[in-house]
């Protein structure tokens, strides 16, 4: 299995058991329900993010091995226009989600990937 795919698996793993406990919270709790879901809905556009970034990344790395040499756009404006999607949606139906939940959410991908890094790296100096 590539570095890539691990790490992509891990993040899913993070991400459902985030979005687990906020389905909980907002079962649970209902006087901060709008903030579960505001953060579930922040989680999962992050994500979509950070999944379409690998794939990209990964067709780029294949074309570059390959000996492909045209430009790959990385798709930021479709990553940009997700995150803004998420926003609007927050801000549109207030009664549903909390607007800040939703931008806070936005960066668990990058910041459990984060953390997946340091604990696999961490991992393999031990098997090394």
């Amino acid at each position: 299995m590539s570095e890539l795919a691990r790490y992509r698996r891990w993040m899913t793993v993070c991400i459902l058991t985030i979005l687990m406990i906020c389905f909980l919270i907002a079962a649970l709790f209902p006087a901060i329900r709008t903030i579960g879901v505001g953060i579930a809905l922040g989680a999962v556009i992050s994500w979509i993010n950070a999944s379409y970034l690998g794939r990209k990344v990964r067709i780029m790395a294949d074309d570059a091995v390959g000996g492909n040499l045209k430009r790959v756009n990385l798709g930021f404006l479709t990553r940009a226009a997700l995150a803004v999607l998420g926003v609007f949606l927050a801000m549109q139906f207030p009664q549903y989600f909390n607007t800040y939940a939703v931008v806070g959410g936005l960066f668990l991908a990058q910041f459990s990937l984060l953390f997946i890094g340091i604990i696999l790296s961490r991992n393999t100096e031990v098997q090394d």
